[in-house]
């Protein structure tokens, strides 16, 4: 299942969204219906209009990019990291009216956990921190710094691995850059380490 996602990934396809008209099928949560037994396999991003019974899914390199499915009292959402823009793998049934109910929903977990503020202490000023704010389908943007100016973020293929991508500023010239970074646990906490340095920044609760 890993590969599937990692494939996704390699093909630049994570940071889609949902596009064209996306009309919500409305979803009575029944599982009594008649459903087939036939499973099928989904993979696409979660969708903007994901409520805690429907999931959006937005496909990918599909002409028809939005599907609804219901997510029902039984449905195994324990890995679902239902964050939108999330990368998710869907195994689902129809139903005779059409509808499709998720069995099981897993996300990518470094994905979920890439999103927040992520600081460290300001060495310039102790009272005041500074770091990355990492926000749904790849938007990211600087906490109190002027010179080092984040712009964007993506996974690669490896688990816990993010890139930072935006633009040193400095002495009159600018920059751009693509550092890489793992998220990683320590004393309890989330912390994001940067390959070829010793910047560390620390995930803020929310």
């Amino acid at each position: 299942m890993k590969k599937i996602f990692f494939l996704a990934l390699a093909a630049g396809l994570l940071m889609s969204s949902c596009g064209g008209k996306t009309t919500k099928k409305e979803s009575s949560n029944d599982e009594t219906k008649p459903c087939s037994t036939k499973l099928e396999q989904l993979i696409g991003t979660v969708g903007p209009g994901t409520a805690m019974h429907s999931l959006q899914l937005c496909q990918m390199g599909l002409k028809t990019d939005t599907v609804w499915i219901a997510i029902g009292d039984s449905t195994d959402v324990k890995n679902a990291n239902l964050v939108i823009g999330n990368l998710v793998e869907v195994l689902c049934k129809p139903c005779a009216d059409g509808e499709l109910v998720a069995l099981s929903i897993e996300g990518n977990q470094t994905y979920a956990e890439a999103i927040g503020d992520w600081t460290t202490p300001d060495p310039g000023n102790s009272k005041q921190q500074m770091g990355v704010q990492l926000d749904i389908e790849g938007v990211a943007s600087s906490i109190n710094m002027h010179t080092l100016v984040y712009k964007s973020w993506q996974l690669t293929q490896n688990p816990g691995e993010v890139i930072l991508i935006g633009e040193s500023i400095g002495s009159g010239q600018t920059f751009e850059f693509a550092d890489t970074a793992r998220i990683y646990k320590k004393d309890g906490q989330l912390m994001m380490g940067f390959k070829g340095n010793d910047l560390s920044y620390t995930k803020q609760a929310n």
